[in-house]
């Protein structure tokens, strides 16, 4: 070989070497262009990950005052929860409202937090021997049938809430059914209740079950009303799922003839029946700490989108179990996002929401 051929292999050598170190160095400080989509991608869906569809933008969310580990899900649902109901202000055995110091306590911890705050109240009675009548009707038949109690008990609610600085109330109210004259006077109380709201900057929402005697009612436009779109099956059922899209559907249908803004309440987790006639509700968490626990197969329900599976406990008790998961709720909350209604969802608690 040549002085110059060799001078020239030389030259190519080190060129080849430089490049290569470049290369290396050039690949260290920065990954390759697939790699870089691939990491702006994942830091992207970290980012912008929402528990529920995009376009679910105004979700209203119950939290109650005995299951209050919810700060990691309310955090999941960040900008999508516009609204918490703190459940629930109750009444002792004078009828007067009060609400559990743990409500309490907890409301003071979130009272700054960027999202509408209503206080829900509930005709549950709490005696001071530690018996209760839960959804208690003459309770309400007290409370309501004569105009001066009816007036003392909406100024009692305005005081509570008040009192706390909720921005809203909210009525839960249940087992009235085909009480026409309770109904009545209930309606008169919501009338009153609306004028004094106003009055003082508070917004009102009221829960209506789904048996209600819609024909022969007339609610008057300005609060939201709330339907509670589940208890479809549950403890005084067969096994089966809390909604599905027929059920919301009907129920959508049945609000038309209400006025004013309407919002829809689907319910998390599910219920647990066993071959010996008990029947418990459980969390999504539940749900899927038994899956592992007894290996059992998880199915999909094609009608409802829950979730339903069945295992043997350690006695040889049969369950079977249905719940609802992330995906589960975003197939309810479309059909009710599609005809331009709000979702409520009931409630935080218990939640995998990934």
């Amino acid at each position: 070989m040549g002085k110059r051929a060799k001078n020239t292999w030389i030259i190519i050598t080190l060129t080849l070497i430089i490049s290569m170190f470049l290369y290396g160095c050039s690949k260290e400080k920065n990954p390759l262009e697939n790699s870089n989509k691939v990491q702006v991608g994942e830091t992207a869906a970290i980012e912008d990950k929402k528990i529920f569809d995009e376009n679910i933008d105004n979700l209203s969310a119950w939290i109650t005052y005995w299951d209050l580990d919810v700060n990691g899900e309310v955090k999941s649902l960040d900008k999508q929860l516009k609204e918490v109901s703190y459940f629930a202000a109750y009444f002792d055995s004078n009828n007067e409202l009060i609400m559990p110091q743990q409500l309490v306590d907890y409301y003071n911890r979130t009272k700054d937090e960027d999202y509408t705050k209503y206080l829900t109240i509930v005709n549950d009675k709490i005696n001071s021997d530690g018996t209760s009548s839960l959804k208690d009707i003459e309770l309400l038949k007290t409370l309501l049938t004569d105009s001066i109690l009816r007036s003392k008990h909406v100024k009692d609610i305005i005081r509570l809430a008040s009192q706390y600085g909720f921005n809203g109330i909210e009525i839960d109210y249940e087992q009235i059914k085909d009480d026409m004259e309770l109904w009545n006077n209930y309606l008169l109380f919501i009338k009153e209740l609306y004028g004094e709201c106003n009055g003082v900057g508070l917004k009102l929402r009221v829960i209506l079950e789904p048996n209600i005697p819609f024909d022969a009612l007339e609610f008057i436009e300005g609060p939201t009303y709330v339907m509670m779109c589940y208890n479809l099956h549950g403890g005084y059922s067969e096994p089966g799922e809390k909604a599905n899209l027929q059920f919301i559907k009907e129920l959508m249908d049945k609000m038309e003839r209400v006025p004013g803004s309407k919002n829809f309440a689907i319910a998390t987790g599910g219920f647990n029946w066993a071959s010996d006639g008990k029947v418990t509700s459980l969390s999504e968490v539940e749900a899927k700490d038994l899956v592992k626990e007894y290996s059992a197969k998880e199915e999909r329900d094609n009608k409802s989108q829950c979730i339903v599976f069945k295992y043997t406990d350690e006695d040889g008790i049969e369950h079977e179990v249905w719940y609802a998961d992330k995906n589960t709720l975003n197939s309810w909350m479309q059909v009710i996002k599609e005809k331009g209604y709000g979702i409520s969802l009931w409630r935080l608690g218990g939640n995998a929401f990934h």
